[in-house]
């Protein structure tokens, strides 16, 4: 726990780069880019590209209304990870290795106008206190929770949203989630960067994890 507050104190003072071209990425990384909504981030080299259709439908579970048919239809997913074909579910909870999962939805016109900073903070595990009462209350077993780092990205193009660290426990262990969701000036899309695994593993790759998250760019208008 405080070796993942140190990172995040890291994290923090690069935030503000969430939304900017960072520079040249080394030759150990390479970009997963969507050139048509505009978003890309760097993963590193050694990392496989799986099949991300699968991995999307389990986002959909996770989120709800607010992904898929409900909220909008997907225009680009990508996953990565060390291991070849790795679960759908691991990209979301229990990974014993660093995963990233990005996508990119359209949003529906009724949750264009709702969709809130709360929303984006909960698009796939309760982390306010409200959503996490609600989800105890409708009979969630998730434990664990912990609170890393929170802040809200904005930008001068109106790319604006939020990421959170945090933690809940997974088969008995503290599993780190580091999740971005960012939404375009028209708010006409939604964009999501999770990289996830448990926590020893989390601070093992503390550097790889952060090139990830400090490279994802948004600038979809």
């Amino acid at each position: 726990m405080t070796q993942l507050r140190r990172m995040a104190t890291g994290m923090a003072a690069a935030g503000a780069l969430l939304v900017t071209l960072t520079s040249c990425a080394a030759p150990a990384y390479h970009y997963a880019s969507d050139t048509s909504d505009g978003a890309f981030f760097k993963v590193p080299s050694s990392w496989r590209q799986v099949d991300a259709g699968t991995v999307a439908e389990a986002q959909t579970e996770l989120s709800d209304s607010a992904a898929g048919p409900g909220g909008g239809a997907y225009t680009w997913v990508a996953a990565y990870s060390p291991t070849a074909s790795p679960s759908p579910g691991r990209f979301f909870a229990g990974s014993t290795e660093p995963v990233v999962y990005a996508s990119v939805q359209t949003l529906s016109s009724s949750l264009r106008s709702e969709l809130s900073f709360d929303d984006m903070r909960d698009l796939l595990f309760p982390v306010t206190s409200t959503a996490r009462s609600e989800a105890k209350s409708e009979g969630s077993t998730l434990t664990g929770f912990q609170s890393i780092a929170s802040s809200v990205i904005t930008s001068g193009d109106g790319v604006r949203g939020i990421n959170e660290l945090f933690e809940y426990d997974i088969n008995g262990q503290p599993d780190a989630f580091d999740q971005t969701v960012l939404t375009n000036s028209s708010t006409t899309k939604m964009y999501l960067l999770l990289v996830q695994c448990y926590q020893s593993c989390f601070v093992a790759h503390e550097a790889q994890i952060m090139a990830v998250v400090d490279s994802f760019t948004v600038r979809g208008s």
